[in-house]
């Protein structure tokens, strides 16, 4: 949170649990940041957050969020939203931040000496993967002055830039995520194209397939693939390039609550059962 709070931001989780089962999840799980207790949804309702796939006649759960995060700015407005159509992945701290200081920190200064070829560079935005958090897999593409790599779609028989993740049954990959182009115009011809000068940085937002972390104990995943681009100048195009990528990123294991089990004194939550019994009576009530 460390990086948050240095980007001037401050983390609250929502919940339409009552403050004293909150109380012991913070204690239970250690956590740092601010729950708030919202036992009527009056702030999730107010917010658009409220789950109306639940019926209020037809289960204790009524009243709980859409699971998603909200980044709001001084004045309470909202400038970003991240949700997912599996509950339990949230957006990676990383992600979190790029939002809040809208992008202004993701590329690291130019190198002093100027490129002659194309320089990649591949990795993780972030030391490890964990169960349920959304990071982003990096790709930087360094292009040389003077040259031009084509966004997406490329003219016909040229190739765009890209970042193609191999298969990999632990890993559930989002749609690339792709920096702003700009048009550009041949001297020749007068056509005008889109593509990408400078530095070139695409994302692919990866997390853990929470339905094998279960079965599969091992401590790193491996995420491979292929960097794709093509540099031309006004001139003439060179040929297709490509470089091959095979990272082993570390995976950490998923904190699982004891949501309706029976109250368990060697659980980190001893009290799950008598507050989810809690929830049932005060939703029939």
């Amino acid at each position: 949170m460390q990086e948050l709070a240095d980007a001037g931001a401050r983390v609250y989780a929502l919940s339409y649990d009552e403050a004293d089962a909150l109380k012991d999840f913070q204690q239970a799980y250690g956590t740092t940041y601010k729950l708030l207790s919202d036992p009527d949804s009056m702030v999730i309702r107010h917010f658009g957050l409220l789950n109306t796939l639940i019926a209020e006649d037809d289960h204790p759960w009524f009243g709980i969020p859409y699971p998603g995060t909200y980044v709001l700015d001084a004045e309470g407005v909202i400038t970003h939203k991240f949700f997912e159509n599996n509950l339990a992945v949230r957006v990676g701290p990383e992600q979190l931040v790029r939002a809040v200081c809208g992008e202004s920190i993701s590329v690291e200064a130019i190198e002093q000496v100027a490129p002659t070829e194309a320089n990649a560079r591949v990795y993780l935005d972030g030391d490890n993967l964990p169960a349920c958090v959304q990071r982003d897999l990096v790709a930087d593409l360094t292009v040389p002055p003077g040259r031009h790599v084509y966004a997406s779609p490329a003219p016909e028989g040229t190739v765009a830039v890209t970042l193609e993740l191999d298969a990999n049954p632990r890993i559930v990959k989002r749609e690339l995520i792709r920096p702003p182009s700009e048009p550009h115009s041949l001297g020749a011809s007068g056509e005008e194209f889109q593509v990408h000068h400078d530095r070139v940085r695409l994302r692919l937002p990866v997390t853990i397939n929470g339905g094998l972390t279960v079965d599969n104990d091992s401590p790193a995943v491996t995420l491979s693939g292929i960097l794709k681009w093509q540099t031309c100048d006004d001139e003439v195009c060179d040929i297709p390039a490509s470089e091959r990528f095979e990272l082993s990123i570390p995976v950490e294991g998923p904190i699982m609550p004891s949501f309706m089990g029976p109250d368990d004194q060697d659980s980190p939550e001893p009290n799950a059962g008598k507050h989810f019994q809690r929830m049932i009576e005060r939703r029939q009530g």
